[in-house]
């Protein structure tokens, strides 16, 4: 009796575990370079529900849940050092986790000394999610034949839900200023998301800069 005991409890543990990996199938996607390894449910195809992973080549720079195609809980997102960059909380909606970033400020205009800041932040890390958007800006051609380093500043507009709704770039050099917008329009819905200012527990509106630098030779 024993022995028939035991073996309808491991009979029921194989088909509970069968039916459970019948629910899900591997899912691959190429997001813009990168490749996502996720679950998706049989009975609904292209609709993800499991753990996943995205990797650029072999480093592994965001993980998390997926429930019912949305992203769910925490997910980590790592740098190319594979350092942890940022842990975002899609149930929350907060940012746990940032790691600073060199060159990367916030303007408030509404700030005074002795106020509490909870900074924005572009929700995915600064390494590949901002990179994204670094990426849509190309030396004008007025520029190219001001040889030198010239001082290059990407201004990220957000709204007081965090939401980008301007983006410019500012070129400056000895003598001459370039300022351009980057039409919204080619920007994907991820994009525009980030966490937003919270002053003295109130959300506001906000810029971040990114300071950089180009060379036209």
């Amino acid at each position: 009796m024993k022995t028939l005991v035991t073996l309808l409890i491991i009979i029921s543990s194989l088909a509970t575990f069968a039916q459970k990996s019948d629910s899900t199938r591997t899912y691959y996607r190429i997001i813009r370079g990168t490749i996502e390894h996720a679950t998706e449910l049989k009975s609904k195809k292209y609709i993800r529900n499991g753990e996943a992973e995205i990797k650029s080549g072999r480093k592994v720079i965001a993980s998390g849940i997926y429930k019912a195609d949305k992203r769910y809980g925490r997910w980590r997102f790592f740098d190319r050092k594979d350092s942890l960059e940022q842990i975002y909380n899609y149930t929350t909606k907060k940012v746990e986790y940032n790691a600073s970033t060199k060159n990367l400020n916030c303007v408030i205009d509404s700030l005074k000394t002795g106020d509490k800041l909870v900074y924005p932040a572009k929700i995915g890390g600064f390494t590949y999610a901002m990179y994204y958007l670094l990426d849509f800006f190309k030396i004008p051609s007025n520029i190219r034949s001001f040889r030198g380093v010239h001082e290059l500043f990407y201004i990220f507009h957000l709204d007081d839900n965090g939401r980008l709704i301007k983006y410019e770039t500012r070129i400056v050099s000895a003598g001459n200023e370039k300022i351009d917008t980057i039409n919204l329009n080619r920007l994907r819905e991820e994009d525009f998301e980030f966490s937003p200012a919270i002053v003295n527990g109130r959300r506001v509106a906000s810029k971040i800069i990114y300071e950089s630098k180009i060379t036209v030779d």
